[in-house]
């Protein structure tokens, strides 16, 4: 298949299969006489392999390092690579929750001084500012 139809059938635009090709994530298609890049099954496979990837948290530097020299998998650097993004994700999800929480004190306090008629006081806004986290 020509990367028209790659890109089809993988759901990735062309340019970002070429840059894959320049980078080494996906070996070049071979070139018919015509001079069109040719693909098989498998670079369908190994696109959605890299999008997968990305799709964990995997950067693109990051996907050639699950690989042991011969282009197996590496299974135990998956493993503590999972590892690694899982707790990344956890810390993401607690700093979220924290952020989350934040702006439902914040709506509660101001909906309570508002439906007063009030503003809240540069004491309270100071003391608001002084919980940013950084």
């Amino acid at each position: 298949m020509k990367i028209g139809e790659l890109a089809k059938h993988s759901g990735i635009a062309a340019s970002t299969i070429r840059y894959y090709e320049s980078i080494g994530l996906l070996p070049h298609g071979t070139r018919n006489n015509n001079g069109y890049r040719q693909y098989d099954k498998a670079s369908v496979e190994q696109l959605k392999m890299i999008k997968f990837a990305q799709s964990l948290g995997f950067s693109l530097e990051e996907i050639p390092s699950l690989r042991k020299p011969n282009e197996e998998l590496d299974h135990n650097a998956i493993i503590v690579r999972l590892g690694e993004k899982q707790h990344e994700a956890n810390a993401l999800i607690k700093q979220l929750q924290r952020k989350s929480e934040r702006i439902g004190n914040l709506i509660t306090l101001l909906n309570a001084s508002w439906s007063n008629g009030e503003c809240i006081g540069d004491e309270k806004i100071n003391e608001l500012l002084n919980e940013v986290e950084y």
